[in-house]
């Protein structure tokens, strides 16, 4: 007779985590992004590349501001520009309006890096449980409650944040899904897809 595998916990889901970004050099990801602030929504699909430790590049493929590129190489400022017009650059804060979303995420906010140390300074508080098939994946589903929480990455529309959930692939431990919800109603949500790990392209990209 088989022995049924244990079950999951948070622990072995936040480890999961911590193991795969302790293991990268760099990563890049498409995330479809649906933010909600008041009556307002937006959507956009961008493109993600990160290696570590302090350089990261966000493109702008869909939506509001569609083709603007923001570079950060550590520090709270970066350099923003049109696609095909890098020539014409700007610089500015990590968290000025111009170079955030609806709800104040910028170039920073997708870092997976600080995500988990944000989350792992609140281990006590994560909850699990088996999440949903993304894409034919089974994940796992890491609760935070936002409780006297504050991670570093967070803009001032994020104070009202009531929960932080990251769908986490069973078979990859990549992060799949990121919703935050403001009581019932979800006010952020990624879908992560089309990961690249280690692939070498992405420090050509971010120059």
């Amino acid at each position: 007779m088989l022995a049924l595998a244990a079950r999951a916990s948070a622990d072995d889901v936040f480890d999961r985590l911590e193991s795969v970004w302790t293991n990268l050099h760099d990563y890049a990801v498409t995330i479809e992004e649906h933010e909600v602030m008041g009556s307002e929504t937006s959507e956009h699909e961008l493109r993600y590349e990160f290696a570590k430790p302090d350089h990261a590049r966000l493109d702008v493929v869909q939506g509001t501001k569609s083709g603007s590129v923001i570079l950060w190489n550590g520090g709270d400022r970066v350099t923003a520009y049109r696609r095909n017009m890098s020539f014409f650059k700007i610089h500015g804060g990590v968290k000025d309006h111009d170079l955030t979303s609806l709800r104040g995420n910028g170039v920073l906010s997708p870092n997976m890096g600080d995500l988990l140390a944000c989350f792992g300074q609140h281990r006590s508080a994560l909850r699990e449980h088996d999440g949903p098939v993304v894409d034919g994946e089974a994940t796992d589903e890491l609760q935070l409650p936002y409780a006297d929480v504050s991670c570093p990455d967070d803009s001032p529309a994020d104070r009202a944040i009531t929960l932080d959930v990251l769908v986490v692939s069973k078979k990859t431990g990549l992060i799949l899904e990121r919703k935050r919800y403001e009581g019932e109603s979800v006010v952020e949500r990624w879908d992560l897809k089309d990961y690249k790990i280690d692939s070498g392209d992405v420090q050509a990209d971010l120059k």
